[in-house]
This record gives C-alpha cells, sequence and structure tokens, in this order.
C-alpha cells in the first residue's frame, strides 16, 4: 500500500465510546496491509488504500467498520456488533465482496470468510478472509 485514507462520518455526542479496531485482511489469495483505525461507536469508518497521486485503479479496495455496542442485560457484558462491509474496484466500478454484521466479544478475534461452494475458508484460497479485533479505549484518568 502506498497510500491511504480513513474518513469517519458524522458525529454526535451519544457516540463518545471509542474503539480500536485491527484487522487482518486477505482478497484472492493475496495479504492486504490494514493499518488500526480507531473509530467512535455507530460511526462508521472507512479505509480505502490509494496510490500516491490519491487515484484508484482496478484491484482497488474498501472497507467500512461499524463498532455498535450491545446493549442488552441478556448478552454477554463487552459483546459488539461489528459491521463490515468490503469491496473492490474493477473495470471502473465498485463490486461490493461482503456485507456483513459479526456478533464479537470485545477484545476477541472474529473471523470473516467468502469462499466458493464448499471450499474450506483459508486467507490463502478464499475470495475474502478477514480477522478482526474490537477492542474499547477507556478514557485515561486525570
Amino acid at each position: 500500500m502506498t497510500g491511504g485514507l480513513l474518513l469517519a462520518a458524522g458525529s454526535s455526542f451519544a457516540s463518545e465510546q471509542q474503539f480500536l479496531v485491527e484487522t487482518t485482511l486477505w482478497l484472492e489469495g493475496q495479504a492486504r496491509q490494514v493499518p488500526a483505525m480507531v473509530v467512535k461507536a455507530r460511526e462508521p469508518a472507512f479505509l480505502m488504500p490509494a496510490a500516491e497521486d490519491g487515484s484508484v485503479s482496478d484491484g482497488n479496495w474498501r472497507l467500512q467498520v461499524e463498532v455498535d455496542p450491545v446493549d442488552d442485560p441478556l448478552i454477554p457484558t463487552d459483546s459488539l456488533w461489528v459491521n463490515i462491509t468490503i469491496d473492490r474496484f474493477e473495470n471502473g466500478t465498485w463490486e461490493n465482496l461482503t456485507d456483513s454484521m459479526l456478533g464479537v466479544p470485545e477484545g476477541e478475534i472474529a473471523t470473516l470468510s467468502v469462499v466458493d461452494g464448499d471450499n474450506a475458508p483459508d486467507p490463502t484460497t478464499a475470495q475474502v478472509y478477514l480477522e478482526i479485533r474490537t477492542s474499547r479505549l477507556r478514557p485515561a484518568s486525570n
């Protein structure tokens, strides 16, 4: 990755919680460099690698992540919903590869994969293979 762009959309007082999102991503068996992101709760964050001149070409990808703390007494404490969208730029247009929601215990690794047929999910053979860990950032004490 020669450059990159991280955008966070929206802003509200209700989303003051922040999370560290760490991902490892493979597309068509190729590992992609994905920097860690700090995101606010319930606000989508976008990551899109680009060339130094900011251009987008075939094979480029973008990742959207939104973290939503679970507020349900029947669900384990510190559980999170993580909405994930991954797109790839091909032939002048963005093609959606996956759009999913994962239930993830905070601090643990969750895996998402897109495979053909009955193939086993594996980073080197899956169309999309993503490992994600999300941790709540605690405010510094004064």
